[in-house]
C-alpha cells in the first residue's frame, strides 16, 4: 500500500505544479494526510517557474525539470539525491521508475482522464480564467481536480504553451494518447487548481494558485545543471521518498 500512495502521491504533484524571462511562482498547499499509521502534516511548497524561448526551468522541492529547448534535452533534476537524469524528449516516463515499482507503473498505463469545460468565469489575481472539471482513475482509485486555466495572459507564454507542456505532458503521459489529448482541451496556462484524491480511504487534497506572472531579469547560471549533481539513467526508490 506505501508503494501505492508514493505513486498516486506523485501523480498528483506531477500535475501540481511551468535577459527578461517570464517568471511564474506558485503556491501549492496539502492538507494533512493519515495513512499507515502514520500523520503527515499540511505543508505549503513554492513552485518558480523560468519560461524563455531556449529554456524552461521548473524548481520544486523535491524535483526540478530544466527543458533545453535547443539540444532538445529534458534534464529531471532531483534534489534530495543531488542526482539528474538525461532525457530526449519523447521519454516513456515508466520507464525511469525503479524495478520495485515496474509493476504498478504499468497499471497507471491504464489510467482513463475526461476533461469537460464547467462554463464558469472567474477572475484570479487579475487573471480572467475559465473553469474545467478533470476526472482521473488510477488503478480504479479516483482523482478529481477543478482548474482554472487562462489565454488571457499578461505575458507572452506561447513557447511555454505550444513547446514546452505537450512534452512534459507526453513525458508523464505518453502511454496514454487519450490521456494527453483530454489534458490538451484545457486552454491556456493553469492560475489555480484544486486536487481531490482518494486511495483505499486514504485522502490526499491539495490547491494550487499562481502568486505571480511577470518578466524579470534572469538569474545568472539558472539553465544549467547544479554543481556537485551526478548524472543517472534511472530514478531510485530514495528519490521518490515523500516521508
Amino acid at each position: 500500500m506505501k508503494k501505492t500512495l508514493i505513486m498516486v502521491i506523485l501523480i498528483v504533484a506531477l500535475f501540481s505544479g511551468l535577459s527578461a524571462d517570464v517568471y511564474i511562482k506558485t503556491r501549492v498547499n496539502t492538507d494533512p494526510i493519515n495513512a499507515m499509521g502514520q500523520s503527515i502534516p499540511a505543508k505549503e511548497t513554492i513552485v518558480e517557474e523560468w519560461v524563455s524561448d531556449n529554456y524552461y526551468l521548473r524548481t520544486g522541492e523535491n524535483f526540478s525539470y530544466l527543458f533545453d529547448l535547443k539540444k532538445n534535452l529534458f534534464y529531471l533534476i532531483i534534489q534530495r539525491t543531488k542526482s539528474y537524469i538525461e532525457i530526449t524528449p519523447p521519454v516513456d516516463f515508466v520507464s525511469l521508475l525503479p524495478p520495485d515499482l515496474t509493476q504498478m507503473a504499468q497499471a497507471l498505463q491504464q489510467m482513463t482522464i475526461s476533461v469537460s469545460p464547467t462554463g464558469e468565469n472567474k477572475v484570479i489575481n487579475n487573471i480572467k480564467c475559465h473553469g474545467y472539471k478533470l476526472d482521473m482513475t488510477i488503478m480504479m482509485y479516483p482523482i478529481e481536480m477543478s482548474i482554472w486555466a487562462s489565454e488571457e495572459l499578461p505575458v507572452d507564454l506561447k513557447t511555454y504553451l505550444n513547446k514546452i507542456q505537450p512534452e512534459i505532458l507526453k513525458m508523464h503521459l505518453q502511454a496514454s494518447g487519450q490521456a494527453v489529448a483530454e489534458i490538451q482541451k484545457i486552454k491556456g496556462l493553469w492560475i489555480a487548481y484544486e486536487t481531490r484524491a482518494q486511495m483505499m480511504g486514504v485522502e490526499v487534497n491539495s490547491r494550487a494558485e499562481v502568486l505571480e506572472l511577470s518578466k524579470k531579469p534572469t538569474p545568472a547560471g539558472i539553465y544549467t545543471i547544479p554543481a556537485g549533481f551526478t548524472k543517472k539513467n534511472q530514478l531510485e526508490m530514495a528519490d521518490l521518498q515523500t516521508f
